[in-house]
């Protein structure tokens, strides 16, 4: 797909797309744009994603508010990764 798409149809996949939690590269790749433009073209449709959901979503799960704390005390004092630190609060379960 090199094929530029313009118009109601970029807006289209754009939404879709933020809306179904798809990667920024797959969606830029549908419509044949570099990531920024899709940033650009995202933020001036009002789609972007916060900053906490962005880590959401790049970490794979969700941390409750009563568990942040402890969290991120294990991340900066522990020294563990965040997938350790959810196992450890039960935030995540491992998949085996």
């Amino acid at each position: 797909m090199n094929d530029k798409i313009k118009g109601e149809a970029r807006r289209k996949i754009i939404l879709d797309g933020y809306v179904n939690n798809e990667p920024l590269k797959d969606i830029a790749a549908k419509i044949g744009c570099s990531l920024g433009s899709l940033k650009v073209s995202a933020s001036k449709l009002g789609c972007t994603r916060t900053p906490k959901e962005a880590a959401d979503f790049r970490r794979g799960f969700h941390i409750p508010e009563n568990k942040r704390r402890d969290y991120y005390q294990l991340m900066i004092s522990g020294q563990y990764r965040s997938r350790e630190c959810a196992q450890i609060l039960g935030i995540f379960v491992a998949q085996s």
